[in-house]
């Protein structure tokens, strides 16, 4: 059965994709959660304008994390945390921590998962200057200054 796809399924398709799949699948997941309709000929026109705006919101998308991407160029973010004489930090300051503090900061949301720590995995554990990775989209990455002072 052909079907055509109403919204981003993971692992499926993206929004105006025409799919070939088996009516149980068809029947019992997609239709019944608005995911996906039968394609006939008269609906595949509207197939296209879902693509079609699609990729538009898509260019708007990059647009904007290009925008983020060069607001966020020169920032620094500071944060204060209870450390030993060496510098290993109490607590460590984690990727949620960093993204409040990057709206704070910047006024730009940033979810946690689109922050690479790179060499401190999950959470920062040590005192001083810190350079971290943000995936605003696919293909634009932003670097960010982190300066944990010790109290």
């Amino acid at each position: 059965m052909k079907v055509i796809v109403l919204q981003n399924v993971k692992g499926f398709g993206r929004i105006g994709d025409i799919k070939n799949v088996s009516d149980g699948y068809a029947r019992n997941f997609l239709f019944p959660k608005n995911l996906a309709k039968v394609a006939t000929q008269s609906s595949e026109k509207e197939a296209e304008a879902l693509q079609q705006k699609r990729d538009s919101s898509a260019n708007l998308e990059k647009e904007a994390a290009r925008k983020a991407a060069e607001a966020l160029e020169n920032t620094v973010i500071e944060v204060s945390k209870k450390a030993s004489k060496t510098g290993t930090l109490f607590s460590s300051v984690t990727k949620d921590e960093i993204a409040k503090e990057v709206a704070k900061t910047a006024g730009i949301k940033v979810d946690a998962e689109m922050i690479d720590l790179g060499e401190h995995g999950e959470h920062i554990k040590h005192a001083g200057e810190h350079l971290i990775s943000l995936g605003l989209a696919p293909d634009i990455r932003a670097q960010l200054k982190i300066v944990i002072k010790p109290q």
